[in-house]
């Protein structure tokens, strides 16, 4: 089950994305408590071991905000 990196949320997320790569299912799935949007990877290597991670593919919503109100 995948976990938010940006804020630890476990549930539903939106997935606003699927794909293949290699031996991974992969969703782009995006928070429904912070905004975050993330990779997250499943599959079984090919020595049949489970293998599943998260990449984050987008700063925090919140991070976006504070860069550009430093900026004016």
């Amino acid at each position: 089950m995948a976990k938010c990196p940006y804020c630890g949320y476990e549930g539903n997320f939106k997935i606003l994305k699927k794909w293949r790569f290699r031996f991974y299912d992969v969703n782009m799935m995006q928070c429904p408590r912070c905004g975050g949007v993330f990779n997250y990877y499943s599959g079984l290597r090919p020595g049949g071991e489970k293998s599943e991670f998260v990449i984050r593919i987008r700063p925090k919503p919140e991070m976006i905000r504070r860069k550009s109100a430093t900026k004016h």
